[in-house]
């Protein structure tokens, strides 16, 4: 009797199990990209949202200082809050700007003295915007009075990219100029 039967794998077998291989490797090499993506997209979020923060509080601690030197009036954008001689006094640079590594002379981040390289792939814009105070009506007021502004919005928006995919990060708060009675 003749044995028929061939111990072994045909060419087309061989060929068949290499392709299922290949769409398994391949499938779980995209997982692992996707995987470190997300991780550094993660780290670029991190990153922006302590930049928004150390800006945020730049700008909170800002009219606590001397107001001789800096102070409330300087907490607008470039070109804002004429002081008595009608001189703009804010400080913060307007539009979307680097984020440079050091506050620079005035130790304040965000104005156009800030110093250092710049933090790559990082853009940041703060936005100064006077409100009315109902009570105390200033020039800004629907109905204008003469009270002087007292309460601006600040918001904080930190622009970076992960790969081609653009995020932000906006922190947004109220700063005011009441002091409190003891």
């Amino acid at each position: 009797m003749k044995d028929t039967s061939s111990a072994g794998f045909s060419y087309v077998e061989v060929m068949v199990a290499i392709v299922i291989l290949m769409v398994g490797i391949l499938a779980l090499m995209s997982g692992l990209s996707g995987a470190v993506l997300r991780s550094k997209s993660q780290e670029s979020q991190l990153n922006a949202k302590q930049i928004a923060a150390s800006t945020m509080e730049s700008i909170m601690s800002l009219k606590e200082t001397d107001p001789n030197r800096l102070g409330w009036i300087t907490i607008g954008n470039v070109g804002s809050n004429p002081d008595v001689n009608n001189i703009p006094r804010g400080l913060f640079v307007n539009g979307e700007q680097n984020v440079m590594a050091d506050a620079g002379a005035d130790e304040v981040l965000g104005t156009a003295d800030d110093s250092g390289g710049v933090v790559s792939g990082y853009t940041r814009e703060i936005v100064i915007t006077d409100q009315c105070d109902p009570d105390r009506p200033s020039p800004n007021c629907p109905v204008p009075g003469t009270a002087a502004v007292r309460i601006r919005t600040v918001v904080v928006t930190i622009r970076y990219y992960v790969g081609q995919m653009r995020g932000q990060e906006v922190l947004t708060t109220v700063v005011t100029d009441y002091a409190v009675a003891v």
